[in-house]
């Protein structure tokens, strides 16, 4: 009709943190769970490339190519079940959640690891005496270094692309899955 006039709604005052960032949406249980795969594909990978570096006369450069593609696709792996996980089809939100999976995953390794070092530690200077010495890193301590802040910076990334991908998708009526569609436009109409 002619004489109908649209409006734009126009808030008058500021959005808060409240409004832009709805902390119902956060799924606490989602996070945890992506950890929980993130550290059990870790061990997992782990595992398996110690079992390789044993059984075929390991080198440095394979350990460290396989420590990269551990955090990579453990990670990534994890962060996608936390998206997924979360139930909120907002690709923003899918991603925090991945982010928050890396974060607490991150830490979680960061403990596991410190006690593991702690204790061998301990055990190597409670050991009988003995002529031997102890664990050397030597020249290659910039190396190791490296390579692990790589991993971290690896795992980042993965986990951003994770938590991308795992985004819900909608289900239609006929079961089908489909992206989620654009959110309604803030116009309305007015007699």
């Amino acid at each position: 009709m002619a004489d109908d006039v649209i409006i734009r709604d126009v808030p008058f005052r500021s959005a808060g943190l409240r409004d832009r960032f709805n902390l119902e949406k956060v799924s606490w249980g989602a996070i945890w769970a992506g950890t929980m795969v993130t550290l059990g594909m870790e061990a997992l990978f782990l595992s398996f490339g110690i079992f390789i570096n044993a059984a075929f006369g390991g080198s440095n450069v394979w350990a460290m190519i396989w420590y990269l593609v551990t955090a990579f696709v453990s990670f990534y792996a994890g962060s996608w079940c936390a998206a997924r996980l979360s139930d909120v089809s907002d690709r923003g939100i899918s991603i925090l959640h991945g982010l928050t999976t890396w974060g607490l995953a991150t830490m979680s390794t960061l403990v596991i690891a410190g006690v593991t070092t702690a204790a061998i530690g301990f055990a190597w200077l409670t050991r009988p005496y003995t002529t031997a010495t102890g664990p050397v890193w030597g020249g290659n301590t910039i190396l190791y270094g490296g390579i692990i802040w790589g991993g971290v910076v690896l795992s980042l990334i993965a986990s951003y692309f994770g938590g991308a991908a795992g985004m819900p998708l909608l289900q239609s009526a006929a079961g089908l899955e489909q992206q989620p569609e654009a959110p309604p436009s803030q116009m309305r109409r007015v007699s």
